[in-house]
């Protein structure tokens, strides 16, 4: 397999070309080194000829998202071709990618992806219903975007997270919006913390009302405290 790698800002376009199987997956991940230790964590894999791909090598493409989204990061998989997209939907990681048609929607889409993080003193509770435990679990809301949250659970929680599995969020953004979040999610990242958990969850169901009031919100809260810090 061939990476043909095209630095843009803030953004890395990676061109994957031929097959990407298990002989393949160590150039892979040391490329994603070389691109994170550039700085870089918003990364588009255009896999358009990619004429095959196994389960080990899309264990690749996870990692690496993992470790670009644990840095406020993401990667987006643009124009799969039809044994790669036949692959993820299989594993069901058409749920957890971004996934775009062409190069130009995949770059605008991770180049408008704001995240917020918030204070350590903020009052944002993230309620976790699973079927098997009658009450919610409760976390701390730590960071937020249109795709996705982090938040940090204190302690043991009384069941297992596993990447993929399904959860039921329910959260509120004060002095915002007065009503509830309620949405559906996927476990993408679990990362031992300090004295608990840190949950990486990725949003599977929302509203365009519900997408629009978080990219408000993020974006508002970006620009206060870009004035606070007497930025233009």
């Amino acid at each position: 397999m061939k990476l043909l790698k095209e630095s843009l800002g803030n953004v890395t376009l990676l061109t994957l070309k031929g097959e990407f199987d298990s002989f393949v997956t160590n150039a892979f991940g040391n490329e994603i080194a070389k691109i994170q230790a550039e700085g870089v964590h918003r990364i588009v894999l255009n896999m358009a000829q990619v004429k095959f791909v196994n389960s080990t090598a899309l264990g690749a493409v996870i990692k690496a998202r993992k470790n670009c989204r644990s840095a406020q990061g993401d990667v987006i998989i643009s124009s799969p071709s039809q044994p790669v997209r036949d692959a993820m939907d299989s594993l069901g990681l058409d749920r957890l990618f971004a996934i775009c048609d062409d190069d130009v929607s995949a770059l605008a889409a991770i180049e408008g992806t704001q995240s917020i993080e918030l204070d350590d003193d903020s009052d944002s509770a993230v309620m976790i219903h699973v079927a098997e435990v009658p009450r919610p679990i409760v976390g701390r809301l730590k960071r937020l975007d249109q795709t996705g949250l982090e938040c940090r659970l204190t302690g043991a929680p009384p069941i297992k997270f596993a990447d993929g599995r399904e959860l039921r969020l329910k959260f509120r953004l004060p002095l915002y919006r007065r009503e509830y979040f309620e949405l559906q999610a996927l476990v993408d990242r679990v990362e031992a913390s300090p004295g608990g958990l840190t949950l990486g969850l990725r949003f599977t169901e929302m509203s365009d009302e519900d997408r629009a009031a978080i990219e408000s919100f993020v974006a508002d809260m970006n620009e206060l405290r870009k004035a606070a810090r007497g930025e233009a």
